[in-house]
């Protein structure tokens, strides 16, 4: 069963996740790639997930009060132990993510560790904001924060995607989402999806936050 992370975590880690673009935590850990993933093919469906999710934003009246982060983005996890992480995402082992496949999905968080986003891959125009942009201007504090924030981008909000984590079969995803205006001025979400007629669609959301 997917282990559901309690409301209140995600409301208290959700500056965290903006601010530091949530930076891996396991940088310093040898990554092992094992041919049971195509490597290029997993990173053209992220991508393919990621353009969509932006599509999608731009159908929005408030698309243009996004700037969206850019470099290292939050992880998913396959947790076989009872243990809470504070950033990203943790899955447990279930129907759609299963244990016989734990091989894929540690090999799958290993390289998602590495993942940067590439701006040249995103086919909408968007505004962005690196992790190190984030973390200077929040030197001072999280009031100064938004108070440089808000100079720079015009009152714009903060908007962070997770690296979408995939099934063996590569036909469902999961994505956590992730949105900040100001201080107590955050929401977000988990969804997962399945490809449908070449489309990700949404087929439950849940760890529904607001700040």
């Amino acid at each position: 069963m997917l282990k559901y992370s309690s409301v209140f975590k995600y409301a208290k880690y959700c500056l965290i996740l903006f601010f530091t673009a949530l930076i891996s935590c396991k940088q310093n850990k040898k990554l092992e790639i094992i041919k049971s993933i195509p490597e290029d093919e997993i990173l053209s469906l992220k991508y393919e997930v990621l353009n969509q999710l932006i599509k999608e934003d731009s159908i929005a009246s408030h698309f243009n009060n996004f700037v969206y982060s850019k470099g290292t983005l939050p992880v998913t996890i396959i947790n076989d132990i009872d243990e809470e992480r504070p950033l990203g995402l943790d899955l447990k082992y279930d129907s759609l993510f299963k244990a016989e496949d734990s091989s894929f999905y540690k090999t799958q968080e290993k390289t998602d560790y590495r993942f940067k986003l590439d701006s040249s891959k995103i086919h909408s125009k968007i505004q962005y904001v690196t992790a190190e942009e984030l973390y200077n201007m929040r030197s001072n504090g999280v009031e100064k924060f938004w108070t440089n924030f808000n100079k720079r981008f015009e009152g714009k909000c903060v908007k962070v995607y997770s690296v979408p984590f995939f099934t063996k079969d590569k036909t469902i995803c999961v994505v956590q989402n992730s949105t900040s205006c100001g201080i107590l001025a955050a929401d977000g979400s988990t969804a997962i999806y399945k490809k449908v007629d070449g489309k990700w669609i949404i087929i439950r959301s849940y760890d529904h936050w607001v700040s």
